[in-house]
């Protein structure tokens, strides 16, 4: 964790403002979702619960702001994606449509290999049609590629996030999906995940299988999101959701039981009837 501004008491966050991580506390983002009678905007310290290993924590400091996003977008090409790869540019578009000013992206492609782009800034054009979508190979390190993906974020870039585009299957990584969550909690990185059907050809059979559900895990427990992209569906529309989810969310900050420098599991919950809340599942304790 890095040392950084500390905000003192319970206070409401501007967008000239910085909350971050600090020596001795944690911040956590949370993401509202509640029936559309409902006033979610409006939310209070006291509306939230905060529980550290299992432990009830006083919440220090508090608010709402836009934050800028940067986002790493991890697009599967490889053999299993060969007949999705129009859906895969098509989303890669969309996602980089959404990004605004002072939000940057870096994109990535994988099959047996991870390839990265330089990073860009969102006001940049045509970022997509500099990329190469070809498959790749019969082989997919998904795991492997969201682990490294997590360490790709420096020091400066505050809200952080990876979209992989993928159906989920892995054949060839050296990592597993509880090594992805843990890097991520280490890395304070929400993964957001679009599933998409496979369809290849084997053995002159057409094989179309469903994405697989260790992507739906693996965005819960980052505090991100998991979403099926069907066919028809509208890509412009889902990821100008996500990418305001990432703008907006609040801001809880804590101190943990223990400022032992070991993984915590982390829960967040609120009073408030009818609304829900959605965070990151674990996080890495400072070292006292």
């Amino acid at each position: 964790m890095r040392s950084l501004l500390v905000v003192v008491g319970l206070c409401t966050l501007t967008q000239a403002q910085t909350f971050k991580s600090t020596l001795d506390q944690v911040a956590v983002s949370v993401t509202i979702q509640s029936d559309p009678a409902e006033r979610a905007a409006d939310l209070r310290p006291e509306d939230f619960r905060v529980f550290d290993n299992g432990r009830q924590v006083p919440i220090v400091t508090f608010g709402k702001m836009r934050q800028s996003v940067h986002v790493l977008l991890l697009l599967d090409t490889s053999r299993s994606m060969a007949e999705s790869l129009l859906d895969v540019k098509t989303a890669a578009t969309a996602i980089i449509a959404r990004l605004a000013p002072g939000d940057s992206v870096q994109i990535g492609t994988f099959s047996n290999l991870l390839r990265l782009s330089p990073a860009f800034s969102a006001d940049e054009s045509d970022l997509v049609g500099r990329l190469s979508f070809v498959p790749g190979a019969n082989m997919t390190i998904l795991y492997d590629a969201l682990v490294e993906g997590c360490s790709t974020f420096t020091g400066e870039m505050d809200r952080r996030a990876i979209f992989v585009v993928s159906d989920g299957m892995d054949t060839a990584s050296g990592a597993s999906a509880r090594d992805v969550m843990q890097k991520a909690a280490e890395a304070s990185v929400a993964i957001y995940a679009v599933g998409l059907t496979s369809r290849y050809v084997e053995r002159g059979k057409s094989i179309v299988l469903a994405p697989n559900p260790v992507l739906h895990e693996i965005a819960d427990d980052t505090g991100g999101q998991y979403v099926y992209a069907g066919s028809g569906r509208d890509y412009s529309r889902l990821f100008e959701a996500m990418i305001e989810e990432l703008h907006q969310q609040y801001i809880l900050g804590f101190t943990p039981t223990q400022a032992d420098g070991k993984l915590h599991s982390l829960r967040v919950t609120t009073r408030r009837p009818n609304v829900n809340v959605r965070s990151r599942k674990q996080y890495l304790a400072p070292v006292s």
